[in-house]
């Protein structure tokens, strides 16, 4: 009479094990789901707060080119030729052109921009138009009267310009890169050194290596040199030119984590 009995008992055990079980799992469960969200937020939050800070060192970028450019346009009684590539005549290319076809023709830009600490005409775009494919290089580092490159290279941080503006021994700018070139007018660049279309470069936390995690953020600026004062307006200089040049256009870049130069 009691064989029932125990039977029935050990399968409510039985039962009750599994469902212990599965509820420990469940649990286990929710709190590996819990844990990823936590640190997928903390990876956000970082992530964005690098970012934030890459563009804003692109932003330095920006004003120390304003600088650089302005006193060459000083010194060349408006013109910013000297820190610009020559003037190309043809910017059209065939579909599918290789690296370097319809590149200035500049002789004082680094020639391999796979080398490390050379990143002149890194970069380029082609868009389509009717006589064929309008070439844009990204252009040529941008120099100051010292012949100092604004550049930095993952590949090779060390070769780094990293200015110090404020003179207190260390840099101000870390992990920023500034092209300069000039702006398409029809199928060639602007003759003119008046005009100059600049891009920086922020990468956050400067990375020694390109694999490393960091943020990059590139950002655009177009400038022209301010229409030249009389002699009786305020602000008149020695050279005739005033401080400032004038912002043209600005587009942003992109911006998040980044692995590869």
């Amino acid at each position: 009479m009691s064989s029932p009995v125990t039977t029935s008992r050990g399968g409510e055990r039985g039962i009750a094990l599994v469902a212990a079980v599965l509820l420990l799992l469940a649990l286990a469960g929710i709190a590996a789901a819990v844990t990823l969200v936590v640190a997928g937020s903390g990876s956000i939050a970082r992530n964005q707060r690098w970012a934030d800070s890459a563009a804003a060192e692109a932003e330095a970028g920006l004003e120390l080119a304003k600088s650089i450019l302005a006193e060459h346009a000083r010194a060349a009684e408006g013109s910013m030729a000297a820190a610009l590539p020559p003037a190309r005549v043809d910017v059209t290319v065939s579909p599918g052109a290789p690296r370097g076809a319809a590149r200035p023709a500049d002789a004082d830009a680094c020639p391999d921009p796979n080398r490390p600490g050379c990143r002149d005409y890194e970069r380029f775009l082609d868009q389509p138009t009717r006589a064929g494919n309008a070439r844009t290089y990204i252009g040529r580092l941008l120099r100051n009267e010292a012949g100092q490159a604004l550049v930095f290279d993952p590949r090779a941080p060390q070769r780094a310009w990293a200015p110090d503006l404020d003179g207190d021994g260390s840099p101000d700018l870390a992990g920023v890169t500034v092209w300069v070139r000039r702006p398409l007018v029809g199928g060639a660049d602007a003759a003119e050194g008046d005009r100059v279309v600049v891009t920086a470069e922020g990468r956050y936390p400067p990375p020694a290596r390109p694999e490393d995690p960091h943020a990059a953020v590139r950002l655009e600026l177009a400038l022209r040199v301010a229409p030249r004062p009389s002699s009786e307006e305020e602000g008149d200089s020695e050279s005739g030119y005033g401080d400032v040049l004038d912002d043209w256009a600005r587009v942003s870049g992109g911006s998040g984590p980044s692995g590869s130069p």
